[in-house]
């Protein structure tokens, strides 16, 4: 009754086969067949490669997935050589082009189409018959991938409606004798089923057995009360009835045959008034639905009060002509604040209503409806708009039948397995732009009252931050209350603590809290709990360690919360294990960390200040002495292997680590100050160091040694001279009181570069002496030469060249010793500031260029500017002034961008000397006048000779 199968023959629905004539062709392991799987399903169309991989793989497909599917899709098209079917690539993707009638489940759908389309039911019966004898034991049997199981459940769902409508057509011709054979079978293996026990019923009354119908029927309702609390429907209690008064029940209804009558649905929402921006996303969408023909499913995905139900409006408005047969749409509520999400049986009930099924002829069972939606959906060009889904399972049963309509799904969840499992394309539906937001105000409120006030515009902007909901409920209280300044709301906005009763409509639909709330209770207990800790991270992100700490869990708990979260668009992961909240959600969630929330506060601190340790100890390994020990663990183990790990940990909490600063025990500030000192003040972060130092020098009332001389460092850096020479003392003091030998190093160190930089060598002579004495007493390498690479700075400055040459020569050799870099690079500039008081200006310039490339490279930008001017000077006496201009160039800019005063004084008085000796006096005299006014407004009186080497 079929269509003829030519030379190659294909099946899904009995595992994965092919074969030619009675040979059955070798296709390889459960992986490889998959791909020949994913691409027979949608035969003669083209199947985009991330999609073979998604169905191939699921969501985490290997590295080399795509070089191993092209391994895959070479061996098939090798099998299939000579067959009559190839892979050939096309549009992005692969096509496995087939001849027709080849594959048994496009062969089974085209039966069970003609069937419907029959007036004889004779004829449709068989063409039925045909479709159900091409099934085997399982559809696409042997293969577990995620896309394998979704599409035999949906294919289930196919055979099921089909098997249905053969038992209908069947009685409809009277063949009920035959019928009892297997329908009392069929009854007890679906005894919820509605339909199967009307059809039972129906066959067991023309057969003579009217009691035995009336019987099945008591069981049925006695299994539908006990399990489901529900009456049987209306159709089966009126069968009942019609047995029960002797009345002849009729024919069995044909819903797949009376449906439609011509009634086209149109149930889109009416449109949104006022809409801007999101052209890229609506461009998305005339890409993936409707254009050229193509259907499939996308998902605006999304947070809370993004504007995905507006977005998917206002495409299906602006595309609805391509979809001739109508356009269906539900809100699943899957999110509602209120009320509880819709079940997909009420949906489909609701949509069989609306493609024009009569009610008698709507199946009882929900399987069986979902079966007859999908056969009167398949052939038509339907737009389905499913908004605001929770979960794929809420989705799956409304999809359509067949391959003409297209589904638009908006969802605040990612909806992975839709994705995977039935082809869905996401679409993100994300924060607006700063453009995009002031575009969408002005279309709220009018060009000419946002051009009123300006700066409060944009301070309104600013606090809904992109989000278009907050957007929408500012602009509404503008506009019910014309006389409210733009600038008391911006007022009103500023205060974070009330920034969400500012953005209260009392309505809970558009509430912020009220949506915020709807993602939040659909959460796990985890990620619920670990929600609202997360608004109490003090920094703009966290990573996944911090979370785990946060919550007290085990790392691989915190990952799946931050997963689900992620997953709920409740957190953004801006970066490999890095996430962040938007401002307004992250309120919300610290208004529900509950009484945990200190405690979690300074089990995160504790963390950040283990690890902190860990870190420093990686990143500068030669001066543990100067920082305080490693607390004991806090959270899960974080391990750095390189320099280059710990350098990066600290690059992406460094803001966490100040923030916490302030809102934990003053221990925290403390130990941080001593433990990310020589971090900050490499890579010239001075401001953040100062601020850290300061909170430390208050929480313990001026009286840690090492905090004094970080502070002091600190404040020398953005020139603040005047005010470091007390705590450098002080912390001497402490020094020489307690004994220690580390300390005292630190603070002499700090006195003689002080003093270098305002009275000369001489007066830095003893307190370089004295650091260096300490240094060997402690044995700390390190800071022993760091100790000689000042002195012997300070004796090139006196002219004792021999002597500064031997110690410049041992600080060296610690360098080497010790592989650092940042020492290496202050000694070789000392060299060269050596060589070229000699005399020996090729060699001068040979040690400052080493130098140079030593320090660059982003990790030891402080010296790294004191390197670039001591080259730009050496470039000056050897190369002349031409030459040194870029140079000196370069060192201003590295100087204003650090804030590191003392060095852009050297750098501007290097360039006026250079560019009045070029005769270009009046750009000399700016950089001479600039320099002139750093010195007087520093206290300064240091020459552009001199090299400031750092502790």
């Amino acid at each position: 009754m079929g269509e003829s199968v030519v030379g190659v023959g294909f099946r899904v629905l009995d595992g994965v086969e092919a074969r030619v004539g009675d040979r059955r062709l070798e296709l390889g392991h459960a992986r490889q067949r998959c791909v020949l799987a994913a691409l027979l399903v949608d035969a003669n169309r083209a199947v985009s490669a991330d999609r073979l991989l998604e169905r191939v793989w699921g969501e985490r497909p290997p590295l080399r997935a795509r070089s191993v599917l092209r391994t895959y899709v070479s061996r098939l098209r090798g099998v299939l050589a000579g067959t009559g079917a190839t892979i050939t690539r096309r549009d992005g993707g692969y096509v496995l082009d087939v001849p027709p009638g080849s594959v048994d489940l496009h062969r089974f759908r085209s039966l069970v189409a003609q069937a419907r389309q029959q007036r004889d039911d004779g004829r449709a019966l068989a063409l039925v018959e045909d479709a159900l004898a091409l099934w085997g034991g399982e559809a696409l049997g042997g293969l577990d991938a995620l896309w394998a199981q979704a599409a035999r459940q949906a294919l289930e769902l196919e055979r099921a409606a089909a098997d249905n409508q053969r038992v209908d057509l069947a009685l409809r011709l009277g063949r009920h004798a035959a019928l009892l054979a297997e329908l009392p079978a069929r009854a007890a293996a679906h005894p919820l089923d509605e339909q199967v026990a009307g059809q039972l019923m129906l066959a067991l009354h023309r057969a003579g057995r009217p009691a035995d119908a009336l019987a099945h029927y008591q069981r049925i309702r006695r299994a539908l009360v006990e399990q489901l609390g529900a009456e049987p429907g209306p159709r089966l209690r009126e069968l009942h009835q019609r047995i029960l008064t002797a009345n002849d029940p009729g024919d069995a209804p044909h819903p797949e045959r009376d449906a439609g009558g011509g009634r086209v649905p149109r149930q889109l929402p009416a449109p949104p008034g006022s809409f801007t921006g999101r052209e890229h996303e609506l461009a998305a969408l005339d890409g993936l639905l409707g254009a050229g023909g193509r259907t499939g499913i996308a998902v605006l995905t999304g947070g809370g009060g993004m504007g995905k139900t507006w977005l998917a409006l206002r495409w299906a408005h602006r595309r609805r002509d391509r979809f001739p047969d109508g356009q269906l749409h539900v809100d699943l509520r899957g999110f509602d604040p209120v009320a509880e999400p819709l079940a997909p049986d009420a949906v489909v009930r609701g949509f069989l209503d609306a493609l024009g099924v009569p009610a008698p002829d709507v199946p009882a069972e929900p399987s069986a409806q979902v079966g007859l939606y999908r056969g009167l959906t398949a052939d038509r060009r339907l737009l389905v708009v499913l908004d605001n889904a929770r979960d794929t399972a809420q989705v799956v049963p409304l999809l359509p039948g067949g391959t003409t309509s297209a589904v638009l799904v908006t969802s605040r969840r990612l909806l992975t397995a839709l994705v995977a499992g039935h082809d869905a394309t996401p679409v993100e539906v994300g924060l607006l732009s700063d453009e995009q937001a002031a575009e969408v105000l002005a279309g709220h409120l009018g060009a000419a009252r946002v051009a009123a006030e300006p700066s409060a515009a944009a301070e309104l902007l600013r606090h809904c931050a992109g989000m278009p909901l907050a957007l929408g409920v500012l602009a509404a209280r503008v506009r019910t209350r014309p006389d409210l300044p733009l600038a008391a709301l911006a007022e009103e906005l500023a205060d974070a603590s009330a920034r969400l009763d500012a953005l209260d409509t009392g309505e809970l639909p558009t509430t912020l809290r009220a949506v915020f709330s709807a993602s939040v209770r659909v959460l796990g207990q985890g990620a619920a709990r670990l929600f609202g800790l997360l608004g109490l991270v003090p920094g703009p992100d966290v990573g996944t360690a911090g979370a785990a700490a946060l919550a007290d869990v085990p790392l691989p708990a915190a990952r799946q919360a931050l997963r689900e979260l992620e997953e709920a668009h409740l957190v953004h992961q801006h970066a490999p294990g890095r996430y962040r909240m938007h401002d307004l959600v992250r309120l919300h969630a610290g208004e529900l960390a509950g009484e945990d929330g200190p405690a979690a506060l300074e089990r995160l601190a504790d963390h950040f200040c283990h690890v902190a340790s860990l870190a420093a100890d990686r990143f500068a390994p030669g001066e543990p002495h100067r920082r305080p020990p490693v607390p004991v663990r806090a959270g899960p183990e974080v391990v750095f292997p390189t320099y280059r790990e710990s350098k990066e940990w600290l690059i992406a909490e460094r803001a966490n680590l100040l923030a916490l600063v302030g809102r934990s025990a003053p221990r925290h500030a403390v130990h941080l100050s001593r433990a990310l000192a020589r971090y900050l003040d490499s890579i010239a972060h001075y401001h953040d160091a100062l601020a850290l130092h300061l909170a430390a020098f208050a929480a313990t009332g001026g009286q840690d040694g090492y905090v004094l001389c970080h502070l002091g460092t600190a404040l020398s850096r953005i020139g603040r001279f005047a005010e470091v020479l007390g705590h450098y003392e002080r912390a001497l003091e402490i020094a020489a009181a307690t004994g220690d030998l580390a300390l005292e190093n630190m603070a002499a160190t700090a006195l003689g570069i002080h003093w270098h930089q305002r009275e000369g060598a001489d007066a830095a002579l003893p307190h370089y002496e004295r650091a260096l004495a300490a240094a060997r007493r402690g044995g700390y390498r390190h800071s022993e030469g760091i100790a000689l690479a000042n002195l012997g700075g300070a004796q090139a400055e006196r002219g004792r060249h021999e002597e500064a040459l031997a110690l410049l020569g041992q600080a060296g050799g610690i360098a080497e010793e010790l592989g650092d870099p940042g020492l290496g690079a202050v000694v070789l500039s000392g060299l060269g500031d050596l060589h070229r008081r000699q005399g020996r200006a090729e060699l001068a310039m040979r040690m400052h260029h080493r130098a140079a490339e030593m320090a660059s490279g982003g990790s030891i930008r402080t010296i790294q500017v004191q390197v670039l001017n001591g080259l730009a000077s050496a470039v000056h006496r050897l190369d002349g002034p031409e030459a040194a201009l870029e140079h000196y160039g370069k060192a201003l800019d590295h100087a204003q961008r650090t804030g590191y005063r003392l060095e852009e004084v050297l750098a501007h008085e290097g360039m006026a000397a250079a560019l009045r000796e070029l005769g270009r006096a009046g750009e000399g005299a700016r950089h001479a006048e600039r320099a002139l006014a750093l010195r007087a407004e520093l206290g300064l009186r240091l020459t552009s000779s001199e090299v400031d080497v750092p502790q």
